[in-house]
């Protein structure tokens, strides 16, 4: 039987240039989807109530 990819191939260790080059893009890339969702649900929000919304809360 043939072993998955993923299996075979021997995990490399980070560097800490790269941990924190990648946790930097993770953080990044969360804080751009936030906003999106935070507009959108501005543009419903005030459709809906006629009333803009002046914060959110995020977990």
């Amino acid at each position: 039987m043939e072993q998955p990819l993923q299996s075979q191939e021997k995990k490399t260790p980070l560097t800490k240039e790269e941990f924190w080059r990648r946790l930097r893009e993770h953080k990044r890339k969360k804080e751009e989807l936030l906003e999106q969702i935070q507009q959108e649900m501005r543009t419903r929000i005030k459709e809906r109530t006629g009333e803009d919304v002046t914060s959110f809360e995020v977990w």
